[in-house]
């Protein structure tokens, strides 16, 4: 499938509009010296539907551009067998893969590919045995950080534990250590807070919507919605609607920042109160980055932490100044933040 046919057949697709200036922002960064340069990189991905791959995607190609490389990208459609399949095709007719693995596990034999091919492959976002790097957040670290933040700042009106809807993706172990992280952040603060239940948003908004729904209606009233992405979020908070709850009493505690949409409503300063910060536009830099600095014979570290930071709406546009009308990624700003070298779980 390719990355134009599943983002069409994707009937929850939000579209990705790039800001005017996004060129400006991404030619500030200043590219890695190198003597040996990839012609082509194919990206293997997954979700390329999702607003915050619509943008690592369209980062790969400009970025790639700058080093006078073309960037092939083909979706998984969520299988491995098609992502391995995907893999043996484009190892003959690329320089360099960039891999989002469709699954936490069974990828290994791209990495054997890759290898034998005598061609780098960066990991983007879920760790593969045996990779040379992987450009991605500490996933656990980002979720118990947002969760202190949720503990230090909601409280239930009534005095009584705080209750959460945990709406999450298991499949993927990223986003298992998100949910993970966030209990255990929110109960550093609040130790008597309860996950009154935690749900499969399967990264769909009307998915997350229905299950939410279903799931309330046996729960009762929560105080939060922690969710691994802000779609889902906003999909399992038409559900806690759907239910009948007051849509002023519950917080939305999200993660990715990706799109417009989440940043406006975060200002409207309503349900969305923080998410953390993924930065998508710097996740798609330095999966390019990595993969000059591999090609050339270069040393990369086998982690390269991207940061993240509770964004709130008083926070925002520091790191997403709006220019022409439009949030625009402030590099400087992004990579000014402190990461660490070594998560806490992988």
């Amino acid at each position: 499938m390719s990355e134009s046919t599943a983002t069409e057949n994707h009937p929850e697709t939000t579209v990705y509009n790039p800001p005017l200036q996004l060129d400006a922002a991404i030619a500030a960064i200043p590219l890695v010296e190198a003597e040996k340069k990839p012609k082509k990189i194919g990206y293997l991905t997954n979700y390329s539907f999702h607003i915050w791959y619509q943008i690592v995607i369209e980062i790969l190609k400009r970025r790639g551009a700058q080093y006078g490389a073309e960037i092939e990208v083909i979706d998984a459609g969520m299988s491995v067998e098609n992502q391995i399949r995907q893999a043996r095709e484009m190892i003959e007719n690329c320089d360099a893969i960039i891999l989002t693995p469709a699954a936490t596990e069974g990828l290994e034999e791209i990495i054997e590919l890759g290898k034998k091919a005598g061609k780098p492959v960066v990991i983007e976002a879920n760790p593969v045995e045996g990779m040379s790097t992987m450009v991605a957040i500490c996933d656990y670290d980002a979720g118990y950080d947002l969760g202190v933040w949720v503990g230090e700042n909601v409280k239930n009106p009534h005095d009584s534990p705080l209750r959460i809807l945990d709406v999450g993706l298991p499949q993927l172990r990223p986003c298992l250590l998100r949910s993970e992280g966030f209990a255990d952040g929110v109960k550093s603060i609040q130790p008597d807070a309860i996950v009154v239940a935690s749900i499969n948003g399967e990264a769909t908004p009307s998915i997350a919507r229905k299950t939410a729904l279903e799931t309330l209606k046996e729960t009762g009233d929560i105080d939060v919605i922690f969710a691994m992405d802000d779609e889902t979020g906003q999909g399992a908070y038409q559900g806690y609607c759907d239910a009948g709850f007051d849509p002023e009493t519950v917080i939305l505690a999200g993660f990715g920042l990706a799109g417009d949409h989440e940043k406006d409503w975060l200002m409207k300063r309503e349900a969305l109160k923080v998410s953390a910060a993924m930065f998508p536009e710097l996740v798609g830099l330095r999966c390019i980055d990595d993969i000059i600095k591999l090609y050339d014979g270069q040393t990369v570290p086998v982690r390269d932490v991207i940061p993240t930071v509770p964004m709130t709406a008083e926070m925002l546009e520091k790191y997403y100044p709006k220019k022409d009308g439009v949030w625009t990624p402030d590099f400087e700003a992004i990579t000014a933040l402190p990461t660490k070298s070594d998560c806490a779980r992988i």
